[in-house]
């Protein structure tokens, strides 16, 4: 049930694959689902739903990266290992909880696949967050390469200018 490798993936494809999950967990319940089957379904689906994710953010990366980047940058890989990490990390959201009893078992499913969708939508703002600082600290060491480089650069220009305008009055 993942991305078939090598075929152009859009959003619009996540999308459809996210519904497909909430389809198969609607046809996994049937028609009268019990409380244990309920969260053993819903805990597959939160899974499956951050394995599509992760395979989503690969195959972008593959179809729209040179291979020479690909496989040879350290700095990609491990930032693919820490947003898969991230995305799929344990959720620790509780167990579906009778606070009414009148309440049905759909309304307590929508209560718990609400609990799961806010807690990957956290966990992909955890992984953009790390992903950011990791950018951040990565330019910051290169611009001050650079920054230092120019430095002496111009040191050098201003020495040989020096150098060349003492040659030039003797």
């Amino acid at each position: 049930m993942c991305f078939a490798k090598g075929v152009p993936h859009n959003l619009a494809s996540l999308r459809t694959r996210m519904h497909n999950r909430v389809d198969d967990f609607c046809d996994e319940m049937g028609n009268e689902p019990e409380e244990t089957q309920m969260e053993a379904v819903l805990a597959e689906m939160e899974e499956g739903l951050s394995e599509d994710i992760c395979e989503f953010i690969e195959d972008h990366i593959q179809e729209n990266l040179p291979e020479s980047l690909q496989e040879s940058s350290p700095l990609l890989q491990e930032a693919r290992q820490g947003v898969r990490r991230r995305i799929q990390r344990p959720s620790v959201s509780a167990r579906l909880e009778v606070q009414n009893p009148e309440e049905s078992i759909w309304a307590r499913a929508l209560g718990r696949f609400q609990v799961i969708l806010q807690s990957l939508q956290q966990r992909c703002w955890d992984a953009l967050t790390w992903l950011r600082e990791k950018a951040v600290t990565f330019l910051e060491a290169i611009c001050s390469v650079v920054k230092a480089v120019l430095g002496v650069l111009t040191d050098f220009c201003s020495s040989v200018g020096q150098l060349f305008g003492n040659l030039i009055q003797v």
